[in-house]
């Protein structure tokens, strides 16, 4: 699966014990999609797929907070294929 946005909505699903369905605009921190303990992991899925360091100590939780926000603060610029745009 090459496209880091269905990676890291897979990430979700296999977590949830109730599987609910989510949108792009979904708050996943107040919606408990992500919880605290699966955070740290969710974190560093994010920063191995935008193939850039996210330091644990300074994150920022909003940029986590829907799919929107993670596509638009780690992904801008990258295709569904996850090639960069010229």
């Amino acid at each position: 699966m090459s496209d880091p946005i269905a990676r890291i909505r897979a990430f979700i699903e296999e977590r949830q014990r109730e599987k609910r369905p989510f949108a792009d605009d979904t708050d996943l921190i107040e919606g408990r999609y992500v919880d605290s303990l699966q955070f740290v992991d969710f974190v560093l899925l994010v920063s191995e797929l935008c193939e850039r360091d996210i330091p644990l100590d300074t994150v920022d939780i909003e940029q986590f907070r829907t799919i929107d926000r993670i596509r638009a603060t780690f992904f801008a610029g990258v295709s569904s294929g996850a090639e960069a745009v010229p």
